[in-house]
């Protein structure tokens, strides 16, 4: 998946907009990897031999998924600097893998289904993928439907919900979603919905309140219909709750986008009788030409002022004729059908599943916010137990150093 740069992951202006590569068609066996558990090669001396235990047993045998870390040249791009990724990030990233997808799929749809349907490597790297002639970043890509790569492990944080889903857990659904599309196609009904709107070289520089006006989930899901397809399962997914309503909200509008040399000049076309909301954003280049503001579209005054109608407020403009809320709404629903179809699979409870186990419930199942109205991260939280979540999952790995020492 790859990524245009800016400065904040997927926020309405400045976004890291967020893309994937597809993935090729590729048949899967039921076994590639030797799982036989009376040839156990593990090195008991070796520092590492807790996470090796652990993916050994929670990966390679039930799933026939080798999850690799330990840096191997010979599967990596030349062209990059790539770096290896540090043990104790890995082990972050190895539990939480269990813990919000497989777990996650297991308990819907069942270990035959990750059997026959997960990637078979999944191999973790340290630092970013930087791609410099497109100004691009990669942060995970797939091979061929076999192999997920997953970047910039080095930066993890499981304080931060918001920079995992992105780089870590919405990578790993999206990927998902392409290996299912493989092996049984789309809906073709899906192909046509925003046909006329794919680019597949211009999605990097659009913003994503653009694009949400015109039935994208993401700037990236405009890249091709393949991309479409597996950003609105991912999204939908891992979005939470208050992101998602916002989500749609943007898309309710149809938003343009103006030339604006400075800062100074889009102050002034905030005017009394319209707020920033209605306006929209500024992005400023880092060259500072080219500089653009975001906004609503709606009718204005010769001067550039908003035209209230009747009731005072601004009247909406919808020239493209296009429902942005309700067409993410109808490829979501067809995501809905296609799994529920085709694999048994709730996408709702996929979704619900995935919520509740990265954020916070109350005793009655609503999810809590803090004092800035964002879902409280699970992962930090402390429980029954006395630790935080992300400790016990830790646990799971480091309770094989006991056989270190026999």
């Amino acid at each position: 998946m790859k990524f245009s740069l800016r400065t904040l992951l997927f926020a309405a202006v400045a976004g890291l907009s967020v893309g994937f590569t597809s993935c090729s068609d590729d048949d899967f066996n039921d076994t590639i990897f030797n799982t036989d558990p009376s040839q156990d090669y593990l090195d008991k001396t070796q520092y590492t031999f807790p996470l090796d235990t652990f993916i050994k047993k929670e990966f390679l045998e039930p799933y026939n998924v080798r999850f690799t870390y330990k840096f191997d040249d010979k599967g990596s791009d030349k062209n990059k600097n790539l770096t290896p990724a540090s043990y104790d990030k890995c082990v972050d990233l190895a539990v939480l893998t269990k813990f919000m997808w497989y777990d996650v799929y297991k308990k819907l749809a069942g270990e035959e289904f990750l059997k026959k349907y997960s990637p078979r490597v999944i191999n973790l790297t340290g630092s970013k993928n930087y791609n410099p002639a497109s100004g691009t970043e990669t942060l995970g890509d797939a091979s061929s439907g076999v192999k997920i790569n997953l970047y910039n492990v080095n930066n993890l944080d499981v304080n931060d919900i918001a920079t995992l889903n992105e780089y870590s857990f919405k990578t790993m659904h999206h990927e998902f979603a392409h290996i299912l599309d493989q092996t049984i196609l789309r809906p073709t009904a899906f192909n046509t919905i925003s046909s006329s709107g794919y680019d597949a070289s211009g999605w990097s520089d659009a913003a994503d309140s653009l694009k949400a006006g015109a039935g994208f989930i993401t700037p990236y899901a405009s890249s091709a219909v393949t991309e479409d397809w597996a950003e609105s399962l991912a999204n939908y997914v891992t979005m939470d709750s208050l992101k998602w309503e916002e989500k749609l909200a943007s898309a309710s509008y149809e938003w343009e986008e103006i030339d604006c040399e400075s800062r100074s000049a889009y102050n002034k076309l905030l005017s009394p009788d319209c707020d920033l909301d209605t306006i929209g954003y500024f992005k400023q280049t880092k060259s500072g030409a080219n500089n653009k503001v975001y906004r609503r579209k709606c009718l204005r005054n010769g001067d550039g002022t908003v035209a209230l109608g009747e009731n005072g407020k601004p009247q909406w403009v919808h020239d493209t004729g296009v429902d942005g809320k309700s067409v993410i709404l109808r490829k979501i629903d067809l995501v809905r059908t296609y799994l529920k179809e085709n694999f048994n699979i709730d996408l709702d409870e996929l979704r619900k599943t995935v919520q509740e186990l990265t954020y916070v419930t109350d005793e009655n199942g609503k999810f809590v916010v803090d004092q800035y109205n964002r879902m409280v991260n699970r992962l930090t939280s402390v429980q029954p137990s006395g630790k935080t979540l992300i400790d016990e999952l830790r646990d799971e790995v480091n309770k094989y150093k006991a056989l270190q020492s026999e």
